[in-house]
């Protein structure tokens, strides 16, 4: 028997599995890019909150958000929800850790 099949097949399988991971890492770019433009709306929408004098977070909202994630990707979805949100409420790392709030008027 010919071991040539034998290494075709798995020369084959090595460069499917190179295909699949090339993809997961422009996957994984797309994803932190896309969180990274959530997040940044995210504080938007909480200074215009300030701004109008309401409170920074909206809890039925992110219950809903969170209810969206739940049903779309189950209980691990939930969690990465818990995540988005508990980042946005964090100091922008952009910012050097500054948090983004307005300093208030003396």
């Amino acid at each position: 028997m010919s071991e040539r099949p034998a290494q075709a097949r798995r020369e084959a399988a090595h460069q499917d599995v190179e295909q699949h991971r090339e993809r997961l890492r422009e996957l994984d770019s797309d994803i932190i890019r896309l969180i990274g433009l959530r997040l940044r709306e995210d504080r938007r929408l909480q200074r215009a909150r300030r701004a109008a004098g309401r409170a920074s977070t909206d809890l039925a909202r992110e219950n809903a958000v969170l209810r969206g994630y739940l049903d779309a990707l189950g209980p691990s979805g939930a969690q990465l929800a818990l995540l988005l949100i508990g980042m946005a409420r964090s100091p922008d790392p952009a910012s050097g850790g500054q948090d983004e709030r307005p300093s208030p008027e003396l």
